[in-house]
């Protein structure tokens, strides 16, 4: 994504949040969002976001992205946000950031894969519906 883009996604990234807290996909108050638009590593498997609980706050991986991939990984990191709103990260123990070292982290990154992309194909077609163009 380009800086030019930032003030559309900005946008869209408040009607999702708000989508999402609506539906009860996510919780207030809103975490910090953070857009990181640095140099990434070029590998495809590559970090394209994440949550980080200590801060309550979002970091957003923007270089080089289409605006509905990062969506949906903020889609995604909301879904960690309610879980630690919840208590759910912070007494689930988790000792890794890889499921295949952690299998309590298995089942937070289920529900956030899960409901993550559930939400915004929800509020995808919720905008279609209505005859929003985004």
């Amino acid at each position: 994504m380009e800086h030019s883009d930032i003030n559309r996604f900005r946008d869209l990234a408040k009607d999702l949040y708000k989508f999402m807290v609506k539906r009860g996909y996510t919780s207030t108050p809103a975490p910090k969002l953070i857009l990181d638009f640095s140099e990434q590593d070029s590998d495809v498997l590559c970090y394209t976001g994440y949550f980080d609980p200590d801060e309550d706050a979002i970091r957003i991986f923007m270089k080089d992205r289409l605006c509905k991939d990062i969506l949906r990984t903020l889609a995604h990191e909301l879904i960690h946000y309610k879980q630690r709103i919840d208590g759910v990260i912070a007494n689930s123990g988790y000792s890794s950031d890889k499921i295949t070292e952690d299998n309590k982290l298995v089942k937070l990154e289920a529900e956030a894969y899960l409901k993550g992309n559930f939400a915004l194909r929800e509020w995808t077609e919720t905008l279609q519906k209505e005859g929003k163009k985004v």
